[in-house]
């Protein structure tokens, strides 16, 4: 009998095997989940019992049989409200595919965090696994916008031009107009999703490197920072680059280039690939763009960027249904995690 619960300290070397089988073509950053930190999920699986806003590391649940993992879910959330968690991994093992496990993983997660008060669920689902598109959709994710990851090519010949005035890093104090510059950018059904809040956008001071050396085993911590151009006249951030610097992967970028300043998309491509490879250390460079970024599109291949992959950002707002009256004529079936259907929707005369 198959049984779902966390993730627990004894079974993170059977769920970081079955991690390796996943195939992906796209390199993200919720993609490095490497067995130290395997190893502290597993370790923090006494938040379970605790209510989803308290959790401090992402949550991963397991299905088992026989003391055999046999698939794994893991999720975090998007913003410090705790009120819209992201699927980042979901794993099946070849063997048990076919059963229904992947989507009972979805179905307790969806229990688990929507009585919590949990309203949004997200993933990002690679373009050519139909099996995880479909998967999705029976469980009520619908399509939101495409993702394309680009990776840089170092063999091409980049031409340190003149820096634009306006550019500069964003300081701690400005979270404020950068939170402002995202929630323009973004479309209404994923700004309304994510949840984000001037906290999110959490800016630390970029110290001046001094050695190569030194400055990458600093920098090359998982950290974030924000390159932004600044309209002084109108005192708002017009555009925006953020860098994540991931020991894994490398820079990971992406663009904020707000509706009525698109002009500036090119000045914001040029300053950040001549800081990054003129200031900082040596590293894989990697994009993500959206769909409704047209501007950045068309921009990737001028300065050296390729095609590594696509995906489908899949949104599912959690619906619970309220009381009806005993008379009703129509049973509930599984009322935490379904859709109404058609037939719920009927107005029924006494």
């Amino acid at each position: 009998m198959i049984k779902i619960g966390p993730l627990l300290t004894n079974e993170f070397k059977q769920a970081a095997a079955l991690l390796r089988l996943q195939e992906e073509v796209v390199v993200q950053e919720s993609e490095a989940i490497n067995e130290g930190e395997l190893v502290l999920r597993s370790l923090a699986f006494w938040q379970h019992w605790v209510p989803c806003q308290l959790h401090m590391a992402p949550s991963m649940y397991v299905a088992r049989e026989d003391g055999r993992v046999l698939g794994v879910i893991s999720l975090h959330h998007t913003s410090k409200s705790r009120g819209s968690w992201q699927v980042d991994k979901l794993v099946v093992h070849p063997e048990h595919r076919g059963r229904g496990i992947a989507q009972e993983l979805l179905r307790y997660v969806f229990a688990q965090f929507g009585s919590q008060g949990v309203m949004h669920f997200l993933a990002e689902v690679p373009a050519n696994n139909d099996a995880a598109l479909t998967l999705f959709a029976n469980c009520g994710f619908c399509r939101s916008s495409r993702i394309t990851f680009y990776r840089y090519n170092p063999q091409y010949q980049h031409e340190h031009e003149k820096l634009t005035e306006g550019f500069r890093v964003a300081l701690p104090h400005n979270k404020q107009a950068v939170y402002q510059l995202y929630s323009e950018v973004l479309p209404p059904a994923l700004r309304q999703v994510l949840l984000l809040s001037p906290d999110d956008f959490e800016i630390k001071e970029l110290a001046p490197f001094t050695s190569v050396e030194k400055s990458k085993h600093k920098l090359m911590r998982t950290r974030v920072w924000y390159w932004v151009c600044e309209d002084t006249e109108r005192m708002t951030f017009t555009a925006s680059t953020r860098v994540t610097a991931d020991p894994e992967f490398g820079y990971k970028l992406e663009f904020a280039v707000h509706p009525g300043w698109k002009h500036m998309a090119e000045e914001l491509m040029r300053f950040t690939m001549t800081k990054l490879l003129a200031d900082m250390p040596k590293a894989p460079i990697w994009a993500k763009v959206y769909d409704f970024q047209g501007e950045m599109h068309e921009l990737m291949p001028a300065f050296g960027f390729e095609r590594s992959g696509e995906a489908f950002v899949l949104l599912r707002e959690h619906w619970q249904r309220s009381r009806q009256s005993k008379r009703s004529a129509i049973p509930h079936l599984n009322p935490v995690i379904n859709f109404p259907l058609a037939a719920d929707r009927t107005i029924f005369k006494e």
